[in-house]
Parts: C-alpha cells; structure tokens; sequence
C-alpha cells in the first residue's frame, strides 16, 4: 500500500517525470529573458544543510542509516507526478528516487535497494534554504540563494502553474508557489512571493535518469 504524505488534489494529473529523451521537468515561462537556469557567477548560495550529503548514497545504505524509515509515495514535490520516496516518520524531508504516473513503485524499492540512489529530496523551502526565515518575493528569496534565472510557469502549463524552476549547486528545484486549499488541493494566486513552508524538490537530473531507466524496466516489464 501506498502511503501518501500530500495535500496535493488527486485530480492533478501524474505525469512520468523523465523519459529517455525528455528532461525531467515540464518546459515553462522563463523569466529574465533566457531559457537557461544558471547560479549568478561569483556568488555563494546560502549555507548548505547536511542532508544534500546523502545525495547519491544507495537505499540500502539509507535503510541502514534510518532503519525506522519507510517506502512513502510523496505527491508534494513536482507539480505533475507521484515520487517514490524513503525516510522517516519525524523527519522534515523524504529521499527521493524516482517518479512516475503508476506502477508498483515498492516492488522497484525492494528489489533495487543496492542498485537506486538517492536522487534529490522533497522537503520545504526554508529547511532546503536555511537562510530563509520568512515569506519572501521572488526577487528577495532569489536574491537570497545567489539565483539569476529562473521559470516560473504560468496557465499555459496546467499542471505545473505556480511553480517555479531554477538550478541550484548543479541540480535541478521545483518550487509550488501556489496557496494549499481546504479542499486538499492548490490555488493558484499569482503572487511573486515564495512561502517560507512552500513544498520544494531538489534533485540530481544524472542519477535521477539511471534510477528511472531501472524503474521503468521493472515496473512495466
């Protein structure tokens, strides 16, 4: 059994993150002018929290690490697909390692446990940016993390509208800028402003690409 850890509406359609021939993120508005994500030269993000470290260590050496950790399927960190995640119950973030629209993602879990890396986490904005202690508008927070570009996506992207793209320390975040509704779901409002509690998902594009070509080959075989 799955268990879901989001306040994500279930009517958002669960799109497979990567393919072999597409990257792992929807295409968006790009904000500055340039299609180009990049950190603004001779700048230095804020401090960097430890949990980035565990970054491309396999799920068995997490479980090993964590042994009260368990499987958990997040739909909070990409706008437009469900992520098989590990971690435990107390902590302020889950491991990443795959994603997809359906398939029996513990069977992969379980049976690649020495093979799949970490490939990112999900957590919120400010325990991924420690420098940030409240709201901020994108200006100030981008301003904050040493960021020059960035996309955010607007209604011509349905699935992802309200989120925000860029590159940080080489790997790829997604941002839900958008306000949680009673219902479980999300409001777009439009705001240029990013919650201090904002859902966020930073993951290497490299080992997150290996991890889906086994995924994918298990799942559907």
């Amino acid at each position: 059994m799955f268990r879901k850890t989001s306040l994500l509406s279930l009517s958002l359609a669960l799109l497979l993150i990567v393919s072999a021939c597409t990257s792992a993120f929807p295409s968006g508005q790009t904000s500055e002018g340039s299609s180009a994500s990049t950190e603004i030269p001779g700048h230095e993000n804020t401090s960097t929290p430890e949990f980035l470290n565990d970054i491309g260590k396999t799920l068995h050496e997490l479980k090993n690490e964590y042994p009260e950790g368990e499987f958990i399927v997040n739909l909070d960190g990409f706008p437009d697909s469900a992520a098989a995640c590990f971690g435990e119950p107390e902590m302020e973030y889950v491991y990443f390692f795959f994603g997809g629209q359906s398939g029996d993602f513990e069977k992969v879990m379980n049976g690649y446990e020495e093979q799949i890396k970490c490939a990112g986490l999900i957590t919120k904005a400010n325990i991924l940016f420690v420098d940030m202690e409240d709201d901020m508008s994108f200006q100030d927070f981008f301003s904050l993390i040493g960021v020059d570009d960035y996309e955010y996506f607007g209604e011509d992207t349905k699935t992802a509208e309200g989120w925000l793209r860029f590159t940080y320390n080489g790997m790829e975040v997604m941002v839900n800028t958008n306000e949680a509704s009673a219902d479980g779901g999300w409001n777009v409002t439009g705001a240029e402003i990013v919650k201090s509690n904002a859902p966020v998902s930073i993951v290497d594009p490299e080992i997150l690409n290996t991890n889906q070509d086994l995924a994918d080959a298990l799942m559907f075989d």
